[in-house]
């Protein structure tokens, strides 16, 4: 039987195929050839120099000698995209028969190739050919038979941590891990103390290491982010497991996950690392200059820019730079009024009539403004910027933004003040969380912000101001829904609202027990349903209606006396345009899931009422947090709109008599964040979202399954009540 179980898997290897190379130093090549065969493979997209590549030299081979002549099926190839790398085999090492030939793909940067071919020979050599005359491979492997499964390109796990960074932080991720599983509640004091100081010890050494480097590569604060969710996630995971017989010990759980939010926050912080360039000095800077070209322009000159002049604007004061219009009638700019793409040369009238709205003396302001902008970015990287899609928020978010930059020239300061608000009513909204639900859903929304994948487009958001105001608002609302304050929360969500569209969605979900009770009210009394007494009963949802009334009232009231009833009437045209057209970026159902209009609006329709149905019997405060799963169904939004599903984190339970319901939704959120680390392998931006969009999906979905579980007497989630736990 032994001899027969010994023969199938000697089978089952064969069949998955040898790489005949690994590890095979060549006989011929330039300097550091070995490293073609180290099993070390870089991120599709890296540079074509990336340290990981070998680059060669033009008209120079690698020639590996396999010993024996050798049956060869299949290849696979990393190099940079743009050239052609032809592998040759032969039986004497003298004459030569092209085998595969590895065409140029995909974008910029090191791509993989393969491909299944029929030889036999002893000798493989490796030659260049044609592109931009720059060669580069990272990594070459060459089997005996076609490798199983074959969709993964190169047997290496590309997704593997490979950088001593990288190891790094596996290494510490391993060691809390391991922590947190041997060190039960009832451990003597010196042992604890023991193993917080080693693990301390250990991060200190991995931060300083990370902060060595001169900058963090994208790839690798991907893998850091998913490291610290994977981090969160084992302490909820352990928290809740073997409460009985093994419980855990409180306090490393609670330290794993402060230390956790705290990184995410660092890594959302682009790990301290400054992530934009000043042109005007040549240095890297905090501030996001390409987002506050638009958004600090308009809210200083709304009357003359409105929502569809600063693109307009800022090609006149080039052109008054430049002496005239002559040498800008190519570039390219994005229309506002319909978002087409047009010419400097077509839209001539628009540009005209946008610089006559400003008097001299507001022209002569606007242009000193925009020479702060052109300075930090560079004249080219600000003409760039105008494919882009404009200012999107709403007139009440430029109130805001025009009592803050109103008095103030455009500079470094006024700028940093903004990003300060911005800051601080971030760190408030974790302080509320804490506040109003405890040490851990604080600590995990903090993870959460930071760890997740979904804000990124090239950068985040942090350097741009009031950026994060109507999340921020959002979370606050519903701690203070929590913490049974409703006017506060009404006034709150509203206002978060009227900054962003979006926040209006948790006045839908919020209103389904409400609903509910009406609705099985009407159903088992008929004609002697009790108005009254139903009416009576929602003194909560009264509240926070007369909240949303009375300061959303007045921040319309207040933003269209200043502005205009046009102002918000230009607002809806414009958001309408965005949520019609699909965009690479986005992380919505219509984009990449049904991009069919009817489709869309039937899927839409019958999620938002299974949402609804969730929230049917959840405290309020729950049912207005499941708002937040339905802007990627109701809305087509950008993908770092998506970042408030950090506040998510509310769905959770401090503490419950079913653990596992009450960290369930935790759990789903920092597998989300984890899960986003392979979606940004791929250098491909359309792939990157798409795969973003069904990580976003599958996480909403289980949230709002387990909601609908929730409300029932049985779920699958059902554990014995262990001793000490309790509601609050």
């Amino acid at each position: 039987m032994a001899r027969w179980a010994t023969l199938a898997v000697l089978v089952s290897l064969e069949a998955l195929g040898a790489n005949v190379l690994a590890g095979r130093p060549p006989i011929a090549g330039p300097v550091g050839s070995e490293r073609l065969v180290d099993g070390v493979v870089a991120f599709d997209g890296e540079g074509w120099n990336a340290p990981s590549a070998v680059i060669l030299p033009a008209q120079v081979s690698v020639v590996w000698d396999l010993g024996v002549p050798t049956r060869l099926a299949a290849a696979a190839l990393q190099g940079d995209n743009n050239d052609a790398y032809v592998l040759s085999v032969s039986q004497d090492g003298a004459a030569w028969t092209e085998a595969w030939r590895a065409p140029p793909a995909g974008p910029p940067g090191l791509q993989t190739r393969t491909g299944r071919f029929e030889a036999n020979g002893r000798f493989v050599r490796l030659t260049t050919e044609g592109g931009d005359g720059a060669f580069s491979v990272s990594e070459l492997e060459l089997f005996d038979s076609p490798p199983w499964p074959w969709s993964t390109p190169l047997t290496h796990p590309r997704w593997a941590p490979e950088h001593p960074l990288d190891l790094l932080w596996a290494g510490l991720l391993g060691a809390v891990t391991l922590a947190l599983v041997v060190l039960p509640r009832h451990a003597r004091r010196w042992w604890r103390a023991l193993v917080a100081l080693s693990l301390l010890g250990f991060l200190g050494y991995v931060l300083c290491r990370t902060w060595e480097s001169s900058g963090i590569a994208p790839a690798r604060l991907n893998w850091i982010r998913a490291v610290v969710a994977s981090a969160a996630f084992v302490a909820v995971l352990r928290e809740v497991s073997f409460r009985r017989r093994f419980p855990a010990r409180e306090g490393l759980v609670l330290g794993v996950l402060a230390v956790s939010g705290v990184l995410g926050v660092v890594c959302f912080l682009n790990f301290a690392h400054p992530q934009f360039w000043d042109a005007g000095r040549g240095k890297h800077t905090w501030l996001h200059h390409y987002d506050m070209r638009t958004y600090y322009p308009i809210a200083r000159y709304f009357d003359e820019l409105r929502f569809d002049g600063v693109y307009a604007a800022s090609v006149a004061v080039v052109a008054e730079r430049r002496g005239g219009f002559e040498s800008l009638e190519g570039v390219g700019l994005r229309d506002l009024r319909t978002h087409a793409s047009v010419t400097v040369a077509t839209h001539r009238a628009h540009i005209d009539a946008v610089r006559a709205r400003f008097s001299p003396q507001r022209w002569k302001a606007f242009t000193k403004d925009m020479g702060y902008f052109i300075a930090g970015m560079g004249e080219g990287n600000f003409l760039g910027s105008m494919t882009d899609h404009g200012g999107n928020a709403t007139p009440v978010w430029f109130l805001g933004a025009m009592a803050l930059f109103g008095p103030l020239d455009a500079s470094d300061l006024t700028l940093w003040l903004g990003v300060a608000a911005d800051a601080l009513l971030v760190l408030l909204g974790f302080a509320a969380l804490f506040w109003a639900y405890g040490p851990r859903t604080a600590f995990l929304g903090m993870t959460v912000f930071g760890a997740m994948d979904f804000y990124m487009f090239g950068s985040n958001w942090f350097g741009a101001a009031l950026r994060h105001d109507w999340l921020a608002l959002w979370c606050l609302g519903l701690c203070a829904l929590k913490k049974e304050r409703p006017f506060l929360a009404g006034a709150l969500l509203a206002w978060a609202g009227l900054i962003r569209a979006f926040p209006f969605l948790t006045f839908v979900t919020l209103s389904a027990p409400a609903l509910w009770a009406l609705g099985t009210g009407l159903w088992h009394q008929r004609g002697a349903f009790d108005w009254k007494a139903f009416l009576a009963g929602q003194k909560t949802l009264w509240r926070v209606a007369l909240g949303a009334a009375v300061v959303g009232g007045l921040l319309l009231a207040v933003s269209t006396a200043l502005f205009g009833v046009e102002a918000w009437t230009e607002w809806l045209h414009k958001v309408s345009l965005l949520n019609r057209d699909n965009h690479v970026n986005n992380i919505a159902l219509k984009t990449y899931v049904f991009p069919d209009e009817r489709a869309w609006r039937v899927a839409a329709a019958v999620l938002v009422g299974v949402v609804m149905f969730a929230a049917r019997q959840r405290p309020l405060d729950e049912a207005a947090a499941l708002g937040i799963t339905l802007i990627g169904v109701v809305f087509n939004p950008a993908n770092y709109y998506q970042h408030v599903v950090f506040a998510l984190v509310v769905l959770g339970r401090e503490r419950e008599d079913d653990s596992w319901r009450g960290a369930f939704p935790w759990l789903v959120l920092t597998a989300m964040c984890a899960a986003s680390y392979f979606t940004s392998i791929t250098a491909d931006t359309t792939t990157h979202f798409f795969q973003d969009t069904l990580v976003y999906s599958v996480a909403m979905a289980a949230l709002v399954g387990f909601e609908l579980l929730r409300g029932t007497s049985k779920t699958p989630f059902s554990l014995p009540t262990s001793p000490g736990s309790g509601r609050p």
